[in-house]
């Protein structure tokens, strides 16, 4: 999960997951269970860095779009590296 989640939040590509599920040899989105544990991962990753980004105005608006992705069902919204 957490390849695909990177992939596709800061820039790698859905080429480069795909290319990874290959070599892998299995391709984590096409699970039934794959939105709920993407939306697990992303949740974890958006929490961990807002405790991070308490004494920093760019990381703050950074994690307020993250969490407000979800809520717009923009599910490809391109993340900036905290």
């Amino acid at each position: 999960m957490t390849v695909e989640v990177h992939c596709r939040r800061f820039g790698y590509g859905r080429d480069a997951y795909l290319d990874f599920a290959d070599t892998y040899g299995w391709d984590i989105t096409k699970g039934s269970g794959y939105p709920v544990l993407r939306d697990f991962r992303e949740l974890r990753m958006i929490s961990t860095n807002a405790r991070k980004s308490t004494h920093s105005p760019d990381k703050a608006a950074e994690v307020i779009r993250r969490v407000i992705a979800p809520r717009n069902n923009d599910d490809d919204l391109q993340w900036s590296i905290l």
